[in-house]
């Protein structure tokens, strides 16, 4: 038995909407009716009346002079939660312009915040080219549009759908109201905009990962407070793409040869002693998210009282020199603690493990850490899966081969399955969604290869291939191992558009493969709006600005919703000794509402945070 909804109707013109729908519901809906004129305007107008009276008559509530942008003053409020809230062409009357129907969209939409279920809808329909969105044809200019989705967005909504707005679906309407007249106006191309609620803007889940590790103690043990949500996929979300994926591609590779699965139970923080190399680790150290120590924290306040404490935690005071060893401010070697950059950074570890047997094949799973510049398609946390497999010299290149052939082969029967039926204009054909590709490119100076993705938008590198000769460790037979990047192969194969999807907490993503089954990602928010700042500053002439910690900064202070950073202009003044730098930052959130007011807070808070952490005056 379908479940009874409750379904408020605003800005009613003559009511024949709410009577259509009320008569159609088959009383499966609890119909609430509601206009901003007054009960004694609408008794003059007989037809008007009529169809109150026949609303009443239904069962359906019939309220007049209510106010849309302040729906929690009027007795219609008593009805909440509603399901449900249906604005229809919604105007501030007479000749009013693309500013004022703003402003009344945006306050309609934070009247409706107190009066809808947490799972509720709310659906506004807009004449032809007003929503401003890609679904409007023509597009109008955004600055000449009603900006619906940004206005939404204020409220914290977010267009979940964009439907056509048929007027032949419901029998007896007749669209009134024309410039506060009872007149008709043109409807043809209207669409009717369905938005629902985000989850509140807060610090992305990986980035909470990386403050709660590297602000900590250094430790070989996963705190227990980051540990529920980094591994969230691979203990709990078992409908997840990239867990899914994963175990596809080891159930594919375990066909061929026997796989041993290793459980990620190595700590999240690595060290090693200044000057100690790792060669098959090939991750530069401007990558690494280093740790301080309680100890390094003391040192630092003694040995550069002049360095503030931000910056005293992003560099963990250690000074990087040509070779790659860190030093301490007084010049002594010293254990630099990191976030792992990469599973290999654990070969050693597992190679010498007593349960280790060279013949055998293993994987490892687990989330790595790297700093990086901010885009769409690298992040600063993601899942990696290690293959390795030891080997003789007279068997390397067979091997060698059949790991290539069998992931490629993995690879392609994934693909395979993302075949999805579309509406081709008179029947449906199944067509191969992204036509994506897997290669592997040898590097021609040593025997790494680099794997690589093709779609029809970009090629990504997920991973690699390389092989440990037996003199690198101490050991009596090599290792062949590959990395890849589950997340970004995620992305490619079921045509995820942003990394950060991949991290929501919007259970309307996970829902999308709780039958455990990859398919191609759908959008659950349509067109988000996106906002573009500017920050200029000064960087003295003997100081080495980090564009990378530039770019860390800005993914923090806001809550990652930077979805781009461009140098726009770089100037250099002989005279004084300065350079001065000019950077376009792009806002823009794949899951959550973000509003133009709420980007211009994380704006002003990242230029306060540039010249604490960064040593820069922002002009």
């Amino acid at each position: 038995m379908e479940k009874t909804r409750n379904i408020l109707l605003v800005g009613e013109g003559n009511f024949s909407f709410s009577l259509s729908l009320c008569c159609s519901s088959l009383e499966t809906h609890h119909i609430t009716a509601t206009c901003y004129e007054s009960e004694d305007v609408i008794s003059r107008q007989p037809d008007v009346w009529d169809n109150v009276q026949q609303l009443q008559g239904h069962g359906a509530d019939v309220y007049f002079g209510v106010d849309a942008t302040k729906l929690k003053e009027h007795a219609c409020s008593a009805n909440k939660p509603y399901d449900r809230v249906i604005f229809n062409f919604p105007h501030y009357g007479r000749k009013a312009g693309v500013k004022k129907n703003r402003n009344l969209l945006a306050a309609f939409f934070c009247s409706c915040t107190d009066i809808l279920s947490p799972e509720g809808d709310i659906h506004v329909a807009l004449c032809q080219g007003q929503g401003g969105t890609p679904a409007d044809q023509p597009i109008r200019e955004w600055h000449n549009s009603w900006q619906v989705v940004a206005m939404a967005a204020k409220a914290g909504f977010i267009l979940s759908a964009v439907v056509p707005f048929n007027n032949v679906l419901y029998t007896g309407y007749q669209c009134t109201g024309y410039r506060s007249q009872q007149k008709a106006f043109f409807t043809e191309g209207a669409l009717n905009h369905i938005f629902t609620r985000s989850l509140p803007l807060e610090t992305l889940t990986p980035l909470k990962a990386i403050y709660a590790l590297t602000e900590t103690e250094p430790s070989f043990l996963i705190p227990e407070e980051t540990d529920g949500y980094i591994h969230r996929w691979l203990a709990r979300d078992v409908c997840h793409p990239a867990r899914i994926l994963n175990e596809e591609l080891l159930a594919f590779v375990g066909e061929s040869v026997p796989v041993i699965r290793l459980e990620d139970t190595f700590p999240l923080v690595c060290r090693t002693s200044c000057g100690t190399a790792i060669p098959w680790c090939s991750v530069p150290s401007a990558c690494l998210y280093y740790v301080r120590s309680n100890k390094d924290e003391a040192s630092s306040r003694t040995s550069c009282p002049e360095e503030p404490m931000q910056r005293c935690y992003l560099y963990n005071c250690k000074i990087k020199t040509h070779h790659g060893i860190h030093e301490d401010c007084t010049g002594q070697s010293s254990v630099t603690h990191y976030l792992r950059p990469s599973l290999t950074y654990l070969l050693d570890e597992i190679i010498h493990g007593p349960d280790f047997v060279p013949s055998s094949l293993y994987t490892l799973s687990g989330p790595v850490f790297r700093k990086c510049l901010v885009s769409r398609s690298t992040m600063p946390v993601y899942h990696e899966t290690l293959i390795l497999w030891g080997y003789q010299s007279n068997v390397i290149t067979t091997k060698l081969q059949l790991i290539m052939d069998t992931v490629t082969k993995a690879v392609e029967s994934l693909m395979f399955i993302y075949e999805q039926a579309i509406l081709d204009k008179e029947m449906n054909q199944k067509v191969n969604a992204m036509n994506s590709k897997l290669s592997f490119h040898q590097d021609p100076t040593d025997d790494q290869y680099t794997i690589i993705i093709s779609t029809a938008f970009s090629n990504q590198v997920v991973g690699s291939i390389n092989k440990i000769e037996p003199q690198q460790i101490d050991i009596n037979f090599g290792l062949i191992f590959m990395t890849l990047n589950l997340d970004l192969m995620s992305m490619c194969l079921l045509n995820i558009p942003d990394w950060q999807m991949l991290w929501t907490l919007d259970e309307r993503f996970i829902q999308q493969y709780d039958k455990r089954q990859l398919k191609l990602f759908q959008t659950i928010s349509l067109y988000p709006p996106c906002y573009t700042h500017d920050v200029s500053f000064w960087v003295g002439e003997d100081e080495e600005f980090d564009e990378l910690e530039f770019h860390s900064l800005a993914l923090r202070v806001s809550k990652g919703t930077v979805t781009n950073i461009q140098l726009k202009d770089r100037f250099e003044d002989s005279q004084v000794g300065r350079i001065s730098l000019c950077y376009r930052l792009t806002y823009q959130s794949c899951d959550r509402a973000l509003s133009y007011e709420v980007t211009s807070q994380m704006q002003l808070l990242l230029r306060e945070e540039l010249q604490k952490c960064l040593h820069v005056t922002v002009r």
